[in-house]
């Protein structure tokens, strides 16, 4: 399988998790499940994890395999911007939703909302580069 056909499974995978996680997300605040709640956050960053690693792939060969892999790979390739944003979310989804179950609706939703984003941005910059 080329290398291009395996960063767009991924990216579809990133898709699949994020709407498996939305979905829970919803859930999660109709029925004020904060167990819910926190596995939803986790699959969305999973999702993120998931996208940025693709991207990753993409430019460098190879998958990252922790955290602060990623950032460091993010740095060197001049993409601060993405960095930043992953720590964010990182300490949002991951760090303060899931582990330490801080129960803020409006700072997951956003997060959902600039996950989706980059899933977008990062697949159509690597199909450009593809081309």
């Amino acid at each position: 399988m080329s290398i291009g056909r395996v960063v767009s499974t991924s990216f579809e995978l990133a898709r699949e998790v994020f709407n498996y996680a939305k979905e829970e997300f919803e859930k999660a605040l109709k029925l004020n499940d904060v167990s819910l709640y926190r596995n939803a956050a986790d699959k969305v960053f999973l999702a993120l994890v998931i996208a940025i690693n693709a991207y990753i792939k993409a430019i460098e060969g190879f998958e990252p395999t922790s955290h602060s892999e990623r950032r460091r790979i993010l740095r060197k390739i001049g993409r601060e911007d993405l960095r930043s944003l992953y720590s964010d979310l990182m300490k949002t989804l991951h760090d303060e939703a899931f582990y330490e179950g801080v129960y803020q609706p409006d700072e997951v939703e956003y997060a959902f909302k600039k996950v989706e984003e980059i899933i977008s941005k990062l697949e159509e910059e690597i199909k450009g580069k593809q081309k």
